[in-house]
């Protein structure tokens, strides 16, 4: 059973049943990046029964506002946020309602996402708060960067949104807590793609050559004195090279080896450190050893950022919910979410709502093909982003 000491009781058994029902039928049909077209098909025919005008943004994305029972002091928007994408994953846990898609599974919750939004515009329509709400939800977040598209599309305009908050369900906190970051709380994300380039020719006779394997090794082991020498140690930064192609026979030294990796940081000084430091060190040692290279640096997405006023809303809505004792200051993680691109232009939180629960196998990892969730803990979610909006509106409209 569900932790929850929700004081308000608004979330009813029949909202209870509705957010598990919701996420099952969304984690049944699962579908990637920008082609969400039955999960956005779902979600504006769920907010139509409930009263909410709704239009599609960004492809397949959603949006709608809701009024509150007065309009805001600063007469702006608030903004809540729930992702939509699945996974390239094959699905392993036999269960009614699993993935009826080969290959594409909801391994990182974000199908409980879209039902925890869905039954927060209920309670909102039936106990609206002092300001209207945005409800934002968004298409690509795994790799696709949805995020920008549905900026571009002017989802934090009309009306302008003066904050942002969003909740990820996640398999490493068990279900009844809730953690917050306050500050950076995911990783900038960064990939690159290198081409290292020698001449090619026979291995028995190398001196006729310049081996581009052995100038990759020589980058690789050189590239991880980017965070042990020019990142600060009281910080932390990845440097990964995760991707390694070159040569097809054992006595062919070939013309060039393709490498791929990603760096992460947290900060923007550390963000362009690393770049920098990548760059010298790949140009300077294949130069050295005789080759050349070709780099594609991309910056994918920013670090997400919690500010820590805004995090203090959600932090009460969940004290509120689950007690003070189960909700705690998380760590920061390594990985990246493209809500870190709302983040940069208005304050908010993203947090972390624990749906660990070990005896009924919801234990393994976000894009694990055995990844699953306690669904006792989404009526806490559904309360929680209740309660941050109300909190909200009644501390900016003092």
């Amino acid at each position: 059973m569900s932790s929850s000491k929700a004081k308000s009781g608004l979330v009813t058994p029949a909202i209870k049943k509705k957010v598990v029902d919701l996420r099952r039928k969304v984690h049944m049909y699962p579908e990637l990046q920008f082609k969400e077209f039955k999960t956005q098909k779902l979600i504006l025919a769920e907010l139509k029964k409930l009263g909410v005008k709704a239009k599609k943004i960004a492809g397949t994305g959603v949006v709608a506002t809701i009024p509150g029972a007065k309009d805001s002091k600063d007469g702006k928007a608030l903004m809540l946020r729930a992702d939509m994408d699945a996974l390239p994953v094959t699905e392993e846990i036999k269960s009614p309602y699993m993935s009826r898609h080969e290959g594409r599974m909801h391994a990182c919750g974000h199908d409980a996402h879209v039902a925890i939004l869905i039954c927060v515009a209920q309670l909102l329509k039936e106990h609206p708060v002092d300001g209207p709400v945005k409800l934002v939800f968004q298409p690509a977040e795994e790799g696709g960067v949805g995020a920008q598209g549905m900026i571009d599309d002017g989802v934090l305009e009309n009306p302008s949104v003066s904050a942002a908050f969003a909740l990820h369900v996640w398999a490493g906190i068990p279900t009844g807590k809730m953690g917050i970051v306050l500050g950076p709380a995911m990783a900038a994300v960064d990939e690159f793609d290198l081409i290292i380039k020698g001449i090619a020719g026979h291995a028995a006779y190398p001196q006729g050559s310049i081996d581009p394997i052995y100038i990759s090794a020589q980058v690789i082991n050189s590239l991880q004195s980017i965070v042990s020498r020019n990142v600060d140690p009281m910080q932390t930064a990845v440097v990964s090279v995760a991707s390694i192609h070159g040569g097809m026979n054992y006595n062919v030294i070939p013309p060039e080896v393709k490498l791929q990796g990603t760096c992460r940081t947290f900060t923007d000084e550390n963000r362009r450190t690393v770049k920098k430091r990548l760059f010298s060190i790949v140009k300077g040692t294949a130069k050295a050893l005789g080759g050349s290279v070709e780099i594609d640096y991309r910056h994918m997405i920013p670090a997400t950022v919690n500010d820590k006023n805004a995090s203090a809303y959600i932090w009460d809505a969940s004290v509120d919910v689950l007690g003070k004792r189960n909700v705690y200051e998380a760590d920061a993680m390594m990985g990246g979410e493209d809500m870190g691109l709302y983040l940069r232009r208005v304050p908010g939180c993203f947090a972390f709502l624990g749906v660990q629960n070990k005896k009924i196998g919801a234990a393994f990892p976000h894009h694990h093909p055995k990844f699953a969730i306690d669904e006792d803990g989404l009526p806490d979610g559904v309360e929680i982003m209740y309660r941050t909006a109300k909190r909200y509106f009644e501390s900016i409209n003092k």
